[in-house]
């Protein structure tokens, strides 16, 4: 089962991460306190709060797609 984790925190990272959106979580370091984002990196746990499946049902529903995926096509080159 996926892990989706809320953005709380962008200091330093604005560029790349929106307080409020949601991304999908590929790997979690917990040792050093790292999530690594679909297609962005790595951030620190603080920056995020975990979002429970049933929050994120609702707003796929509206958007017909996942916000990991339109992050993950705007970081490609032209």
């Amino acid at each position: 089962m996926a892990i989706f984790v809320r953005c709380i925190d962008n200091t330093l990272a604005a560029d790349v991460l929106v307080v409020g959106e949601i991304y999908e979580v590929m790997h979690i370091n917990e040792r050093d306190g790292y999530y690594v984002l679909s297609g962005l990196g790595r951030f620190t746990m603080t920056r995020f709060e975990v979002v429970s499946a049933a929050a994120i049902e609702p707003a796929r529903a509206q958007q017909g797609f996942s916000r990991a995926k339109v992050k993950r096509a705007s970081r490609r080159p032209a």
